[in-house]
């Protein structure tokens, strides 16, 4: 069950990752475009045999490689909830400074089994690169609280590719 919820966390984190998007004026400016992204020294077991992951999720040298499109059209702050399962859902909020060529989110999973995950960060970006930090919190009924943080680092890969 544990294994389970993490790999949903992972794919719950995934999934905020592809809301981020932006442009901006400064040098250290989002750019628009395709990115690649991955956690550094991720402590998240890999996803239990038979799930599968979103095709914008790769196996590389970094371990699990996401990527993102990033376009100039998404608003600064967006707020969303999906479920996640039949017994759960997250709330998700992302927020993009321009100026400041940042990108941070919060999420919030809970799950009918008394189960919840959540999850904050921030991404500063530079020219064709970008780092930041991430933390991610699940707790299990009867069981102490588990906490991640990691590193994030992600690179610019070019154009997106069309629709």
């Amino acid at each position: 069950m544990q294994a389970a919820t993490a790999a949903g966390a992972a794919t719950i984190l995934i999934f905020v990752a592809e809301m981020w998007w932006c442009t901006a004026g400064a040098e250290d400016a989002i750019k628009t475009g395709k990115w690649e992204f991955w956690i550094v020294g991720s402590k998240m077991p890999e996803p239990p045999p038979g799930m599968q992951l979103p095709p914008s999720v790769r196996s590389g040298p970094e371990g699990m490689i996401n990527s993102l499109c990033i376009s100039e059209t998404n608003p600064p702050r967006t707020r969303t909830s999906v479920p996640v399962d039949e017994k759960g859902s997250c709330d998700f909020e992302t927020t993009i400074d321009a100026s400041a060529a940042t990108v941070s989110w919060s999420m919030s999973c809970a799950w009918s089994s008394g189960s919840e995950s959540n999850a904050e960060g921030i991404a500063h970006f530079h020219r064709d690169r970008f780092d930041g930090t991430t933390t991610m919190r699940h707790s299990f009924p009867n069981l102490p609280t588990q906490e991640y943080s990691s590193a994030i680092i992600g690179r610019y890969v070019g154009p997106c590719e069309p629709k």
